[in-house]
């Protein structure tokens, strides 16, 4: 009698390595390795491209480099690593991202070389939509000034105008410095990207080192386009006597949600309310950042040559100016429907008691006002989320009436140590009081900062300071 037929069962997985065994991953279908590729993590992606050429070959698809950030650091590390790591770049990457961020060591002549060449390889980039440049430092000597002027002028934005008459810019910013040729940058945006442009930053950390009269740019036409960026989203500006005549120019954005200025120079051209309310017509979201830099005379007289009743301020910063206006404090109740944030910064305060008697004038009339005027500010802005007020002499109970006023809604509240006036002898309050009534109030564990090691620079502040506005992204 014959044995009853017992089927062998081959488990799935010895079928699966005896096909792994006969396939040649090799010639895998590159439609194949791109599906595949696309269930990984970049780690692993650039893990897997090692396994071969046809592998490594594949790595390099448009679908997986949307964006690139490029750092060109002289600091802690070879010239020769950061010139293979750009060549590198240029020749795999560049070409194929949507977005790039290209930061570099403006100070160094070999970084600004390679720098170059980064924008020169965009030319070739038919897939570009943001190119955002950032320079690592935003202080140059008046020996530095010949060699950035010669570098930036003839190889470094001459490339970048080329680079965006490829059309279908979506975002540009030139961090923290003024674009030298920022008319003919407008001209070329608005010719081949009007329709696509949304972000447009030139704002910068100080003024521009050039002779601004030096220029020979045609108004009318400067005017005629940039009224024709109808998208733009954000844009940021230098404010001077230039940019003050383009903003009329805004009433054709419509779409327009944040506008940044700043104020580095007085300014010789006053912008009326009028202006101001046909902005704001027809610009019905827009928020208004004004930011004024290491300038005495402009915020001595914000309130009278600057503010305007119709502007929709929502944030002011006021930065090393030396001076704290009273008068500007008092006057942001005007705003109470959209202000948001105050940020007034000194190292040290040539009126040290203007904050603690509620006064601007050295010598004030019987009808002044005494209360604080961040009390005031805080009791009617009812949006402010953001108080940053350092180099100026403060009451502890006006610390503490602020924090009841705003409570969890105030999200950053930033006083130094040694402005709250703890050793005034009509101070009641001590140290460990406020700190426990303030944390209560905001439901936050808070403490004031102590100055020590606060500002490493000026410029280091400031780049701290207006690095979120200038590099919102939609």
């Amino acid at each position: 009698m014959s044995e009853p037929f017992v089927p062998i069962v081959i488990p799935v997985y010895l079928i699966v390595l005896v096909k792994m065994e006969t396939v040649n991953w090799n010639s895998l279908p590159s439609l194949a390795l791109h599906q595949v590729f696309t269930h990984l993590s970049p780690e692993s992606r650039v893990a897997a491209s090692s396994t071969c050429k046809h592998w490594r070959t594949a790595l390099y698809h448009p679908k997986f480099w949307h964006s690139l950030v490029l750092d060109i650091s002289s600091a802690g590390t070879s010239y020769a690593e950061i010139k293979s790591k750009v060549k590198h770049a240029n020749k795999n990457l560049v070409t194929l991202v949507r977005d790039i961020h290209l930061a570099f060591d403006s100070r160094s002549t070999q970084c600004f070389e390679l720098a170059s060449s980064v924008i020169k390889a965009l030319m070739s980039n038919q897939l570009l939509r943001n190119v955002d440049i950032e320079l690592n430092h935003c202080e140059l000597s008046r020996d530095e000034i010949f060699q950035y002027r010669w570098s930036i002028q003839n190889y470094f934005e001459f490339a970048i105008l080329n680079v965006v008459q490829k059309g279908n810019i979506e975002g540009f910013s030139f961090g923290y410095f003024m674009f030298y040729y920022w008319n003919a940058l407008i001209h070329m945006l608005s010719k081949y990207s009007c329709d696509s442009l949304q972000r447009l930053e030139l704002a910068g950390l100080g003024p521009s080192i050039f002779n601004e009269e030096s220029k020979t740019t045609c108004f009318n036409s400067t005017f005629d386009s940039m009224s024709s960026l109808i998208n733009l989203k954000k844009l940021s500006l230098d404010l001077n006597s230039n940019t003050c005549k383009l903003l009329p120019a805004l009433c054709s954005m419509s779409q327009l949600e944040i506008l940044v200025l700043h104020v580095h120079n007085e300014l010789d051209i006053d912008i009326s309310d009028d202006i101001w309310a046909d902005i704001k017509k027809y610009c019905p979201k827009l928020e208004l950042r004004l930011t004024i830099i290491n300038c005495h005379i402009v915020a001595k007289h914000l309130h009278t040559k600057l503010l305007r009743p119709s502007m929709p301020l929502t944030h002011l910063k006021v930065l090393f100016c030396n001076v704290i206006n009273i008068e500007v404090l008092h006057r942001l109740v005007d705003y109470s429907s959209t202000f948001q944030s105050l940020i007034w910064v000194d190292e040290q305060s040539i009126n040290p008691a203007g904050l603690l008697e509620g006064h601007w004038h050295l010598e004030p009339s019987a009808d002044d006002i005494e209360t604080n005027p961040l009390i005031i500010l805080s009791w009617v802005c009812r949006k402010i989320t953001e108080l940053v007020v350092l180099g100026y002499f403060i009451e502890p109970f006006d610390v503490c009436g602020i924090a009841r006023l705003r409570g969890t809604k105030l999200k950053r509240f930033e006083l130094l140590e040694e402005d709250i006036c703890f050793q005034q002898p009509q101070s009641e309050m001590i140290y460990d009081e406020v700190v426990l009534d303030v944390s209560r109030w905001l439901g936050t564990n808070w403490k004031p900062l102590n100055k020590n090691n606060l500002f490493v620079s000026h410029s280091h502040y400031i780049l701290q300071c207006i690095s979120k506005d200038l590099t919102t992204k939609y």
